[in-house]
């Protein structure tokens, strides 16, 4: 019971704060980033590769 106040608790005080939002936003850039620089690093394409990829 008490672990699951102080879970509800600590939730709310990080999506309150901004925390939560920054973490939302920064994470996805992130891994946006990461894919563009490893791309040099990869195999050569197949087909079906475009299938695959998002992009938006």
């Amino acid at each position: 019971m008490h672990r699951t106040l102080l879970l509800a608790g600590l939730g709310l005080l990080l999506s309150g704060c901004g925390g939560m939002n920054r973490a939302v936003t920064v994470l996805p850039n992130t891994l946006d980033d990461l894919g563009r620089q490893t791309e040099p690093l990869r195999g050569p394409r197949q087909p079906g590769d475009e299938a695959l990829a998002v992009r938006p």
